[in-house]
């Protein structure tokens, strides 16, 4: 699945080349060599995004949402599918200080 946007980026621009160069030998050559660049290129940026993992608004975000889905209260072990208990926790902390929820006891009030 990780190799999908790099496969598509590189097909998108072969077939733009390929038909640019009017689907000749020497078109399908050049062709094949830019989009292999291309690849090497996609892929190499978004396995360093997906190795610098998600940033702390989309975490915060998926805090909110959790939060919401469970009725506005939140405990930092609701968050363990996807953060260890330490990491909710710290999180859940930091939307508390800018006033963003309220600690309850163990948990959070959103």
């Amino acid at each position: 699945m990780r190799s999908l946007l790099p496969l598509a980026a590189a097909l998108a621009l072969f077939l733009l080349l390929f038909a640019a160069f009017r689907f000749t030998g020497l078109g399908a050559l050049l062709a094949l060599l830019a989009s292999s660049l291309l690849y090497l290129g996609v892929a190499s940026w978004q396995g360093r995004v997906l190795a610098s993992g998600p940033s702390r608004a989309a975490l915060e975000r998926l805090a909110m949402r959790e939060a919401w889905r469970r009725g506005g209260f939140l405990e930092p072990w609701h968050l363990s599918p996807f953060l260890s208990e330490e990491a909710a926790r710290d999180l859940l902390e930091g939307l508390a200080a800018r006033g963003l929820c309220q600690k309850e006891g163990e948990g959070y009030r959103f």
